[in-house]
């Protein structure tokens, strides 16, 4: 494995590949770590999918970075806590934090479908396929949103995340006698900018091009037995997305599976990269 870091407008990314120098065409696909975590806790995956995927007709270039307040940007280590029954490993902004910091995972990822190119490819000379997300628990969230905002992403792979923000923590916030109509855990403000931007309130389920889904390829993994992100949380939105002819849409529930990416779900997306994105043919962006 071949990894490049680069400092793209400030911010520290590390791109990783399976060769120094590119001869075809490459795929981009950001991965995205999950709360608590860091982009250097994802370096095994990243090791073993690029090892799997090394025989694709397109390089496979997957771009890890530290999200906000994680890793190198952590500046509040309590916003990347969740409730607790104990007021001293309790995060009251539990809801308010977790939604600002996977919003801004994925507008910092849109940043760098702009500029990265520049920085990577100065001269050009290199054709760039498709632009596709990958992320775990809280980076899944994120690709969640990233497919449903960012048209240059053509395909994602949510990994133990969730589409319906506002279903997932309403029922995690009743665990803890919280209700999210009151506004010291959920301010209108962004009780509105939810409303607005969150997957579950776009029309997900149309058959046409208002569809932000629309002709994207989507592989979705979940553990069947997950107590902090369940399954049930995102299966109403899966089972009636559309994607279109166009479109391709997997869906793998582990059904022992806890809060985890399993070796099993790692294989499942080395299997939809190969096939579904890595060997198909696709118009340059």
């Amino acid at each position: 494995m071949h990894t490049q870091s680069l400092v793209v407008g400030g911010l520290p990314v590390h791109v990783h590949s399976n060769s120094e120098t590119f001869q075809k065409s490459v795929v981009i696909c950001f991965f995205l770590h999950g709360r608590k975590s860091s982009a250097a806790v994802l370096l095994p995956n990243v090791e073993e999918i690029l090892a799997g995927c090394s025989q694709g007709k397109k390089e496979l270039i997957l771009v890890t970075f530290d999200h906000r307040n994680h890793g190198h940007r952590e500046v509040e280590p309590k916003a990347n806590l969740g409730w607790s029954k104990d007021p001293a490993k309790s995060n009251p902004n539990h809801a308010i934090d977790m939604y600002s910091i996977q919003t801004g995972t994925a507008r910092d990822v849109t940043y760098l479908i702009d500029f990265l190119p520049a920085y990577l490819f100065p001269h050009g000379n290199v054709t760039i396929a498709e632009w596709g997300v990958a992320g775990k628990s809280l980076g899944g969230h994120s690709a969640w949103i990233l497919l449903s905002q960012e048209p240059r992403i053509s395909f994602g792979i949510p990994i133990i995340g969730c589409p319906d923000f506002m279903g997932l923590m309403t029922e995690r916030a009743e665990k803890f006698g919280i209700s999210l109509e009151d506004s010291e855990y959920l301010p209108d403000s962004i009780a509105s900018v939810i409303r607005e931007s969150d997957p579950i309130t776009t029309p997900f389920h149309r058959s046409d091009s208002s569809n932000p889904f629309w002709g994207k390829k989507v592989l979705v993994l979940s553990g069947g037995s997950d107590p902090l992100v369940p399954w049930r949380a995102s299966e109403y939105f899966v089972d009636q997305l559309k994607v279109g002819e166009k479109g391709l849409l997997k869906t793998f529930v582990e059904p022992e599976a806890g809060h985890e990416f399993t070796k099993e779900m790692q294989q499942k997306m080395i299997d939809f990269l190969l096939a579904d994105v890595l060997n198909q043919q696709t118009a340059a962006l």
